[in-house]
């Protein structure tokens, strides 16, 4: 796992922005329909625009290190805004990240994540025809229904998501795809994305599904995730890498 240095803080309104030589956080504020939900950003240095990208937490919740991948992003030259879904509460435990995702309501996380993409795309630093979603576990899910739902939506990365193999369902999808899945997942099982990849070509859908000899949460380099499989995960930040670069980069 990367580290960020901190350089400087510099508080302007609400908590203050953390700069490191290539990073700039912070704690926004987004509207979401009545609600106000939390969200961490991270903005590149340098002159922008830059590209948006919407970063989905897992079932845990908004926790370190769904934050610590929208730094990487912003690293490599995007802005990047994890929303908090769970309005406040993060699980450490399975039952209690089980709980807090059944007891999500879907419409509220679409929204949440449309207010997301609202602020990314009148954010100053941000092209708003650029704008990308990636998502793990019940974020990678998340990222193909916000695509779904969100024609602005460009390029979107589902890694272990639950997939949808109706190819009707799949009819509204304008982003780009790239999925990320692991061949011994249980909980997503690999015939079922070889189903949606074949509705996504049935479609004519731009899309790339990428297979790895890895279990359900195989990219979550934490001590107490026995499926961290650190080979699979690098390859598959490469390829993410490069799809970004070129759906949002033009590269």
């Amino acid at each position: 796992m990367r580290k960020w240095m901190t350089l400087a803080v510099l508080a302007v309104s609400g908590l203050p922005a953390v700069a490191s030589a290539d990073v700039t956080t912070k704690e926004v504020t987004l509207t979401s329909g009545k609600d106000e939900i939390k969200g961490f950003l991270a903005v590149p240095e340098g002159k922008g625009p830059f590209p948006g990208v919407v970063v989905i937490q897992e079932w845990w919740g908004l926790n370190d290190w769904v934050k610590d991948q929208a730094k990487r992003l912003a690293k490599e030259g995007y802005v990047a805004l994890a929303p908090d879904l769970y309005h406040g509460k993060v699980a450490t435990a399975p039952a209690d990240a089980q709980k807090l995702m059944r007891g999500m309501p879907q419409d509220r996380a679409l929204r949440d994540l449309k207010a997301a993409t609202d602020y990314l795309a009148g954010h100053d630093s941000v092209n708003k025809d650029k704008l990308g979603a990636i998502g793990w576990c019940m974020g990678g899910g998340l990222a193909l229904q916000a695509s779904l739902a969100d024609k602005r939506l460009v390029a979107c990365v589902m890694c272990y998501g639950r997939v949808v193999t109706d190819a009707d369902k799949l009819e509204p999808l304008h982003a780009s795809v790239l999925g990320i899945f692991g061949t011994k997942d249980q909980g997503i099982k690999i015939e079922d994305v070889r189903k949606f990849g074949e509705a996504l070509k049935d479609k004519k859908k731009s899309a790339e599904i990428k297979e790895y000899e890895a279990g359900h949460g195989f990219m979550r380099d934490a001590k107490e995730n026995k499926a961290y499989d650190e080979k699979a995960a690098k390859e598959a930040w490469e390829e993410i890498d490069k799809f970004f670069a070129r759906t949002l980069k033009g590269k």
